[in-house]
């Protein structure tokens, strides 16, 4: 599931460390979480940090961020 950050679920928002550039959040569920993506991880999304965070349940959620 991706969304625009300001709409994605506060639970998830408070993962950021961008300090408020954010752009978009996406969260990869864990059958899904060791695949590669090529459009967030590759840096074609045009942002300039993406974040990763392993949730305990073993989901991935990413954040993208312009500065």
């Amino acid at each position: 599931m991706v969304w625009p950050y300001h709409e994605a679920p506060q639970a998830l928002k408070a993962l950021s460390p961008h300090g408020g550039d954010e752009d978009w959040l996406a969260h990869v569920p864990y059958w899904f979480a060791n695949t590669y993506i090529s459009w967030i991880e590759g840096g074609n999304f045009g942002v300039c940090d993406v974040s990763r965070h392993e949730i305990a349940d073993g989901s991935v959620v990413f954040i993208g961020a312009h500065s």
